[in-house]
């Protein structure tokens, strides 16, 4: 543990796409001893996430200690685009403050790295090193940051120019930006330090969605992979990459550092993709026309030589990965024909179509089909798709893909899980792991709480007493950081006007098989 230079009060280090499915075996194993040696010194449990189980949602639910109605971010792009376009969603459509406001309220400094959805960089004590959605070279605060990172050999390359774009040689290059951010981290804390640290590895996530069929042999479309790739243990061999970047990260922070290892959601087999596009199609609840070049909406409404056909579509899926539905109402979609009356008997019927659905094999896909009022409770539901489908068997993803088939393999062979994970160490947590899972909104109350910091009444999470030593003073909630967000920019995204989908944010989205 450092002791020459200041010590961080907290250090957080995110995992997209971690669990304890993957972690708990690798480490009785021994092959992750830095975080082996964090478990064994903290209390720890599995969370519940977001449905759906995704990076936007997951990581903006983390920050804010809100679900998903009490921020507003559901997808990578707005799910209630009243033109059916793609307007991205970015850290200014947050719809209420986060931790890093409510800690830089309360006189302390940030150091924040790659955490998703972070994007534009905030006016913030410290530095920043944000999560693009978009090509550009301003993801850094100050901007003279991004200069000194090159300078000093500690550049990365952000996540959204990285990301996996079809060539399996990416395993190795997800090595190699891993240990670069990893590197990018240590530098910051070396040589600026904050009272509080945040680095996000993403490629646990990305090898995940694309290695799958070749690591798990129960895959029903296994591949045997080509000798010393490494794809057989594809897995494995990136987290123990996140293993080493723990260790290094450990060894710049002192014993009272709180340290907090935490994800947004996890990972499992991926098998089969079901077009809810094609299903609605053939329920006559959705229509489409011969495919137009001049279509004004997203690109994924067009596929197979079609496109929809809004004008006579009653229900569509707005964005892929949303698992969610919008009725295609009058008055508040460009094209919308639902009359406002018929809301409640339409979603009904939608319901029982997706709940009788059963896999090719037999079995149940959906668990449930859930208005937004109940799923996304808060001053946010209305930007809401109007349904959210729980699925039975997250093994399947739903696409909204227009060519013939309604079922067909997952392209990617790993999908995300509801369950991720969360840990944290310090002198005053009760280590040891929670026998039942905390949800993620708690993750921030449970650290500010170990700090002596405060919150706003209005989150959804709370601490997780069972985690904290007895001795804990546990402050009451702060009204005044209910405010808006006074660190974060002015709002520039007006999510009433038109929207123009930017090419290379879609492209590299779809190469990963998000849209």
């Amino acid at each position: 543990m450092a002791s020459a230079r200041p010590s961080p009060r907290a250090l957080i280090i995110g995992i997209d796409g971690g669990d304890f499915a993957a972690v708990d075996p690798l480490v009785e194993r021994g092959l992750l001893p830095n975080i082996a040696g964090l478990l064994r010194r903290s209390a720890s449990a599995d969370t519940r996430c977001t449905w759906p189980a995704h990076t936007a949602p997951g990581w903006s639910t983390f920050v804010s200690a809100s679900n998903p109605g009490g921020h507003g971010i559901y997808q990578f792009f707005d799910t209630q685009d009243r033109n059916y376009g793609a307007t991205t969603t970015t850290a200014d459509r947050l719809g209420r403050s986060s931790v890093w406001d409510w800690l830089a309220a309360q006189g302390y400094t940030l150091g924040l790295v790659n955490i998703p959805m972070s994007h534009p960089p905030a006016d913030l004590p410290g530095y920043q090193v944000s999560w693009p959605l978009e090509h550009t070279t301003r993801y850094c605060r100050p901007r003279t940051l991004l200069a000194e990172l090159a300078r000093n050999n500690a550049h990365f390359q952000t996540d959204l120019a990285t990301m996996f774009s079809g060539d399996l040689a990416y395993f190795d290059q997800a090595q190699a930006n891993l240990a670069a951010r990893a590197r990018s981290m240590s530098y910051l804390m070396r040589t600026h330090p904050t009272d509080v640290a945040m680095v996000v590895f993403t490629e646990v996530d990305r090898v995940g969605h694309h290695y799958w069929h070749y690591f798990a042999q129960d895959h029903p479309r296994h591949v045997t992979p080509p000798k010393d790739s490494g794809w057989d243990e594809a897995l494995r061999h990136t987290y123990q990459a996140v293993d080493a970047a723990v260790g290094e990260l450990l060894s710049l922070v002192d014993e009272d550092t709180t340290v907090v290892l935490v994800s947004d959601h996890g990972l499992g087999m991926g098998r089969h993709a079901l077009s809810v596009h094609r299903l609605l199609e053939e329920a006559g609840l959705l229509h489409a026309l011969p495919h137009n070049e001049t279509a004004a909406t997203a690109s994924w409404f067009s596929g197979a030589g079609r496109t929809v056909d809004f004008t006579r579509t009653r229900v569509y899926q707005p964005v892929p990965g949303s698992y969610g539905l919008n009725l295609n109402l009058w008055g508040r979609q460009r094209d919308g024909i639902v009359a406002d009356g018929e809301r409640e008997r339409l979603s009904r019927e939608v319901a029982d179509l997706l709940l009788a659905v059963e896999l090719p094999g037999g079995g149940k896909v959906v668990r449930d089909v859930l208005p937004r009022e109940l799923a996304y409770p808060g001053p946010h539901t209305e930007s809401a798709p109007d349904l959210l489908v729980i699925p039975a068997d997250e093994s399947v993803l739903l696409v909204g893909d227009l060519d013939a088939d309604v079922w067909k393999p997952s392209w990617q062979t790993g999908l995300h899980r509801h369950a991720g994970l969360w840990a944290q160490a310090s002198p005053r947590t009760r280590p040891g792991r929670l026998a039942t899972p905390v949800d993620l909104t708690a993750a921030i109350p449970t650290l500010l709480a170990d700090l002596g910091a405060r919150w706003p009444a209005s989150v959804h999470g709370t601490p997780v007493t069972a985690a904290l030593d007895s001795e804990v003073d546990i402050k009451d909630p702060d009204p005044s950081l209910d405010g808006g967000a006074a660190w974060l920019p002015v709002r520039s995204v007006d999510s009433s006007g038109t929207s123009t989908e930017d090419e290379y944010t879609s492209d590299r989205l779809r190469e990963m098989g998000y849209i």
